[in-house]
C-alpha cells in the first residue's frame, strides 16, 4: 500500500523528478529507495525525506491515507507548485512537516488541524495565500514558520494555545489587525518575528511574559502607541527591532533592563524625549540605531560604556547640547552618525580615539571650534570634516 501511494506520486511528476527518483521501482526494497526511512519491525515507512532534490510537480497525486506510520515528511527546497491537499490531514502521527522553499500556492487547509502530534510546521518561502487558519492552533507545535508567503488577515487568537512554541515566523506577509494578547501566552517562545508585514495597533504589554525571548523583530509594520514598559521584562533578549513603524512617546528606562542585548533598532519612529541614561546599561551592544525620530534632549554621557557598540546611529533628529567626550571611549566604533541635529560645541579631540572608525558624519549641526587634529590621525576614516562659516561641520553625505 505504501510503495504503490509513493509509485503513483512518481509517476504524476515531470521526467527529470522521475529519473532522479530511479530507486524507486516496483518489487523492489522500498525501504531502500532513495529518501525512505523505515522502522526496522514491519517495514513500514516513517520517514521521508526528499530535501533538495530538485522535484517538479504537484502533492495532489500523492495519497496521504496510505501512510498512516509516517512521522517525518520533508519535501523542501524542491519546485513543488499547486495547493496542499487537504487530506494531509491524515498523517495523524506525523511530528514534522517541511514544505518549505518550493512554490506552493493556496491555502493553508484547516485540516492541519487534525496533526495533533506535529512539533514542527514549515511551509515558508512559499506562494501560499489565504488566512492562517484558526485550527493551528489545535497543535503542539515547537516549531512555526509560515514566513515569507502571500498570507493575509489576522493573527488568529488560537496561537495562544500552542504554549510549547519556541519558534514563530510570520514576518514578509500581508498579515494586518493588531498583535493579539494572546501572544503573551507563549512563554516558552524564543524567536518571535512578525516584521514586514501590514499589522497595527499597539504592541501587547502582555509581550512582556515572554521572559525566554531572545528575538524579538516587529519592524516595518504599522504599529503605534508607545513602547510598554513590560519590554523591560525580557531579560533574555539579545535582538530588539522595532523600527519602520509608527511608535510614539518616550524610549522607556525598562530598556535598561536588556543587559543580553546585542542589536537594538529603534529608527524611523516617531519616539520622541531624550535617549533615557539607562541605555549606558546595555553594555552588550552592537548596533544601536535611534535615527530618524523626534528625539530631544543632549546624548547622555552613559553612552560610553557601550565598549562593544560598532554602530551608533543617531541622526534625523532634534538632540541639543554638546558631543560628549565619553564618545571617545566607543573604542570597538566603525560607523558614528549623529548628522542632521541641533548640537553645538566643538568636535571632542576623544574622537581619535576611536581607532576602527571608518565612517563619521556629523553634518547639518551647529559645531563650532576648529576640527581637532586627532580625527586626521584615523586612518580608516572614509569621510573628511570639511568647515564652512565656523558655525557647522559637514561629512559628506553618503
Amino acid at each position: 500500500m505504501e510503495a504503490a501511494a509513493l509509485l503513483a506520486w512518481k509517476a504524476s511528476l515531470d521526467n527529470q523528478s522521475q529519473s532522479l527518483l530511479s530507486s524507486w521501482v516496483v518489487g523492489s526494497n522500498h525501504c531502500k529507495w532513495i529518501g525512505i526511512g523505515c522502522k526496522k519491525a514491519g517495514r513500514v515507512i516513517t520517514h521521508i525525506d526528499l530535501e533538495s532534490y530538485g522535484l517538479r510537480g504537484t502533492l495532489l497525486n500523492l495519497n496521504f491515507s496510505s501512510l498512516p506510520h509516517l512521522l517525518s515528511f520533508n519535501l523542501a527546497n524542491n519546485s513543488l507548485y499547486g495547493t496542499i491537499p487537504s487530506s494531509i490531514g491524515s498523517l495523524w502521527r506525523l511530528t514534522h512537516l517541511s514544505l518549505s522553499a518550493n512554490r506552493l500556492s493556496g491555502s493553508i487547509p484547516p485540516g492541519i488541524g487534525q496533526l495533533s502530534n506535529l512539533k514542527t510546521l514549515e511551509l515558508h518561502q512559499n506562494q501560499i495565500g489565504g488566512s492562517i487558519p484558526y485550527e493551528i492552533g489545535l497543535l503542539s507545535l515547537i516549531e512555526l514558520t509560515l514566513n515569507s508567503n502571500n498570507l493575509t488577515g489576522s493573527i488568529p487568537t488560537s496561537m495562544g494555545n500552542l504554549v510549547n512554541l519556541t519558534t514563530l515566523h510570520l514576518y514578509e506577509n500581508h498579515l494586518s489587525g493588531s498583535i493579539p494578547r494572546e501572544v503573551g501566552m507563549l512563554r516558552s517562545l524564543i524567536d518571535l518575528e512578525l516584521d514586514t508585514n501590514n499589522l497595527t495597533g499597539s504592541i501587547p504589554a502582555s509581550i512582556g511574559n515572554l521572559t525566554t525571548l531572545t528575538t524579538l523583530l516587529l519592524y516595518q509594520n504599522h504599529l503605534s502607541g508607545s513602547i510598554p514598559e513590560e519590554v523591560g521584562k525580557l531579560i533574555s533578549l539579545t535582538h530588539l527591532a522595532l523600527s519602520a513603524n509608527n511608535l510614539t512617546g518616550s524610549i522607556p528606562t525598562s530598556i535598561g533592563n536588556l543587559v543580553s542585548l546585542t542589536n537594538l533598532y529603534l529608527h524611523e519612529n516617531q519616539l520622541s524625549e531624550s535617549i533615557p541614561d539607562e541605555v549606558g546599561m546595555l553594555r552588550s551592544l552592537i548596533d544601536l540605531a535611534l535615527l530618524r525620530n523626534d528625539l530631544t534632549g543632549s546624548i547622555p554621557t552613559s553612552i560610553g560604556n557601550l565598549v562593544n557598540l560598532t554602530n551608533l546611529l543617531l541622526y534625523r533628529n532634534h538632540l541639543s547640547g554638546s558631543i560628549p567626550e565619553e564618545v571617545g571611549m566607543l573604542i570597538s566604533l566603525t560607523n558614528l552618525d549623529l548628522s542632521m541635529n541641533n548640537l553645538k560645541g566643538s568636535i571632542p579631540t576623544s574622537i581619535g580615539n576611536l581607532a576602527n572608525l571608518t565612517a563619521l558624519h556629523l553634518f547639518d549641526n551647529h559645531l563650532s571650534g576648529s576640527i581637532p587634529e586627532e580625527v586626521g590621525m584615523l586612518r580608516f576614516l572614509c569621510y573628511k570634516v570639511s568647515a564652512m562659516a565656523f558655525m557647522w561641520f559637514m561629512l559628506f553625505p553618503p
